[in-house]
């Protein structure tokens, strides 16, 4: 122990002793060490660790399978049916979320309120942290409302009482109890904030209405496999029963946690893989440092072998010193990796699972640790080899005579060239990134997005005329099974009066609004992740079935989108409550459906989406929309008027002004309080929307480019330190060169030929792995191949200039030796 102390005081000594060596390798080891823990920390809170619920691996995800393979949302009768006939599972429950205006607590807001069946507590295997879950009576039809709230709700909006008796809440147009809070970090579904029992609420009875998402728990000693099995015989059973109804053709079982992290798990392995590729470059630099260093102390270590240290003393100080290195370099590394979590999260808000259990935890401590200790190891083993072979005198020799040894040369080349390879190997894949994000840009989304703003609101939601909904859906299923007309009589009930009444008002006072040019609403906004789809009949006629997206719209929204109308016209002021119904269809609609017709004044039964069997009217065409990203192919979309259908509780008010967007919040907000002062709101430009929406494929670009110039400037540092290192050992050379008549050109290429061979070897290496490498990435690129060979290109082109001007310095310098100084010591 005093040997090892003692071996510690000197270490620190001897660093101390080399300020620009020891803060330069600091830096170095702590920018690749800070950089891998950040992205521990996000790989090991969305992949590695395992989901907060007791017996994790038993929860599992049901998904419904349409003809073309997709998996797609449960209907609620052929979730009944999987619950009643299983027998892999303990519990299987169905939620569905929204977000909708709460009032009663300390302000209103908009929260996330997920409505779920029975046993969705006992699947997750979670109880309230206060109180209690749901009673049986209060999860059956009739029962009394009640809700749980969560952990952050429970504080934020109900100061965090510990006694909630007679605690209500206002939503859902009902006043409800609250009788339990989860503990602090439950998010079922993420950012889940209230739950309400599903049977509160009317059953729906359509096998197509895919609405529900359904989680189960399985049996002990029951493999994933065995009940995927299951529950596809139940799904086949379904269809022979009830034929045309189901219109699944299978059901298949996921893991939860493969469920949540769906298509991030490459994007997030393949940074992973970035980010060791980043540490290599940098344990490289190291490493060429060190080895520098260790030529300077060849006097040092010669003498003190001279005076009777072994080998094994040496080495054994020199890889303390590294240690104290490495682990004071692990240390500023977690402190740096703290900013590069927070960064990391702020830069993929919205797709990225799991985010409340991302951070620098103690698994990510410990793995800064052993990764400390590692590069400790790597980096003490490294410059011995070239030493565990030298004897004393030759060690002398060398450091009395200024010779350094092909040995040394020999390996600090390796390293340039390894360091080289891996940059390119990281520039290639930010190039093909950005190539593929620049095409994203380029993108038309259908709509422009320039001076708009968008204000979400929630409206309370209506309670559903069970009575009402009951004789639709009877109607709907005589149409489909008979093909009898539906009854058209819709009586609104007064609650869903007040709604329109409410929308109408809003949108007349923002249209009047000066500076105001267009608004309108819509029930979902394109790009935001939202929105229902479904199977549309043309005219009431069965045998005539399509699929589209449906959204209710006013009549200025394709206006204040600047969505161009193509054909007809859209909503106006003749479209009257109690008039034939209009709709307006995007272009594909059109092309699909009717390509040798005239789409206007065709009918369209969509009464399963909104509750209404109305016919709705063709009376325009417009632009197709990019709903669910630029990069997602466009849906065929079929627009109600939102002034004569049933009205919706989530609507979102775009306002498009002459000028700029932030000038136009202050009156929206206005004129909402005019009407509702209690209604929470939210707002976004469309130009805020739109990149949201390119979070995930921002996420990526941005690393692979941080890490390909960080990559970059020290694989430059390296080129760079080779070559002066070679020019300081062959001052002499170059200065015997010139007396006999070379000249400076003649030095300088010398020079640059040296440096550059090392970077066109290093290319040549990283296009072979840049070539390996970039395959794995197809799914993350968008129109662009990951063999681009304009890519590889530019960046093999760009790395050897940079090269280029890493040598130059060391090369010019190399012109200037006197041959007279330099021949003076020989």
């Amino acid at each position: 122990m005093e040997t090892l102390i003692k071996d510690i005081r000197f270490g620190v000594r001897s660093l101390r002793a080399r300020p620009g060596f020891t803060v330069l390798a600091l830096f170095t080891l702590a920018l690749g060490i800070g950089a891998c823990t950040a992205i521990f920390s996000v790989v090991d809170g969305v992949l590695l660790r395992p989901l907060p619920y007791p017996d994790p691996e038993q929860i599992v995800q049901l998904r419904e399978v349409n003809s073309a393979g997709k998996q797609i949302a449960f209907a609620e009768p052929n979730f009944r049916d999987v619950s009643a006939r299983s027998h892999s599972f303990e519990a299987v429950a169905q939620y569905n979320g929204s977000l909708t205006t709460v009032t009663g607590g300390s302000e209103p807001v908009r929260a996330a309120v997920t409505v779920v069946s029975a046993d969705f507590f006992r699947v997750l295997g979670t109880r309230p942290v206060l109180g209690r879950a749901f009673l049986p009576d209060e999860s059956k039809p009739g029962g009394p409302p009640a809700v749980v709230v969560s952990y952050g709700f429970w504080q934020r909006l109900l100061g965090g009482k510990a006694d909630l008796a007679g605690t209500t809440l206002r939503l859902m147009d009902q006043t409800v109890t609250v009788v339990g809070v989860m503990p602090a970090g439950f998010a079922f579904p993420q950012r889940a904030e209230i739950w309400i029992p599903r049977e509160l609420f009317p059953q729906e009875i359509s096998r197509s209405a895919h609405n529900w998402s359904v989680v189960a728990r399985l049996r002990p000693n029951i493999k994933t496999e065995t009940a995927n099995a299951e529950v596809s015989s139940i799904a086949k059973q379904l269809k022979q029963e009830y034929g045309k109804d189901v219109d699944a053709v299978s059901f298949t079982v996921v893991p939860q946690r493969e469920y949540i992290v769906g298509n991030v798990r490459r994007a997030l392995l393949m940074i992973f893989v970035a980010v060791a590729f980043l540490l290599a470059v940098a344990c490289a630099n190291t490493a060429n440092l060190l080895l520098a260093q260790m030529t300077a102390r060849q006097r040092e270590f010669a003498v003190r072998s001279a005076l009777g240290a072994t080998r094994g003393r040496l080495a054994r100080q020199f890889i303390t010193e590294n240690l104290l290195l490495a682990l004071t370099a692990g240390a500023l590394g977690v402190l740096l990796s703290f900013w590069g979590v927070d960064l990391l999260l702020g830069l993929n808000q919205r797709s990225l699972p799991r985010m409340s259990e991302i951070g620098v935890n103690a698994r990510a401590i410990a793995f800064t640790l052993g990764l400390s200790l590692l590069i400790a190891g790597v980096l003490g083993v490294v410059p011995l080899l070239r030493f565990s072979t030298r004897d004393l005198e030759t060690s002398l020799r060398e450091a009395g005579s200024g010779s350094r040894g092909y040995a040394g040369r020999h390996m600090r080349s390796l390293l340039v060239v390894a360091q080289t390879a891996l940059t390119l190997i990281l520039l290639v894949c930010a190039g093909l990134l950005g190539k593929s994000f620049y095409r994203l840009l380029r993108i038309d989304p259908g709509f422009r997005t320039e001076s708009a703003v968008a204000m979400e609101l929630s409206l309370p939601n209506p309670r559903m005329d069970e009575q009402r909904y009951q004789q639709f859906m009877q109607s709907y299923q005589r149409l489909l099974e008979q093909g009898v007309a539906p009854d058209t009589n819709v009586q609104l009930s007064a609650e869903e009066a007040r709604q329109r009444l409410f929308q109408k008002q809003l949108l007349e006072h923002l249209s009047e609004t000066p500076g105001v040019v267009a608004a309108g609403c819509i029930d979902s906004l394109p790009l935001t992740g939202g929105g229902a789809d479904g199977t549309f009949l043309i005219g009431n006629d069965p045998a005539r079935k399509g699929h589209a997206e449906y959204r209710l719209a006013s009549s200025g929204y394709f206006v204040a989108m600047k969505i161009p109308l193509l054909h007809g016209r859209v909503f106006d002021a003749t479209d009257q409550p109690n008039s034939p119904n209009s709709a307006v269809v995007s272009q594909s609609i059109a092309l699909r459906y009717w390509p040798n017709e005239d789409p206007i004044g065709q009918t369209i039964q969509f009464g399963n989406m909104d509750g209404d069997l109305r016919l709705l009217h063709v009376v325009g065409v417009v632009g197709d929309v990019h709903d669910y990203g630029v990069d997602v192919p466009i849906n065929p979309t079929i627009y109600g008027n939102a002034l004569q259908r049933l009205p919706s509780s989530s609507t979102t008010i775009v306002v498009r002004g002459q000028v700029e967007s932030a000038a136009l919040v202050p009156a929206m907000r206005e004129a909402v309080r005019s009407l509702d002062p209690q209604l929470p709101l939210k707002f976004r430009t469309l130009d805020e929307i739109f990149s949201s929406s390119l979070d995930q494929q921002r996420f990526s670009l941005v690393i692979f480019g941080v890490f390909g110039t960080a990559a970059l400037l020290l694989a430059a540092m390296g080129i760079y330190g080779v070559t002066s290192y070679a020019v300081a050992q062959r001052t002499q050379e170059i200065g015997l060169r010139m007396a006999l008549g070379a000249q400076a050109s003649d030095v300088l290429k010398l020079v640059l030929r040296n440096g550059l061979s090392l970077a066109f070897i290093g290319a040549a290496i990283g296009v072979g792995g840049a070539y390996a490498v970039t395959r794995a990435m197809r799914s993350l690129l968008f129109e662009v191949v990951p063999t681009d060979l304009a890519t590889f290109t530019i960046v093999s082109v760009g790395l050897i200039i940079v090269a280029l001007l890493a040598c130059f310095i060391p090369a010019r310098r190399a012109t200037k030796v006197d041959p007279l100084v330099a021949l003076r010591y020989e």
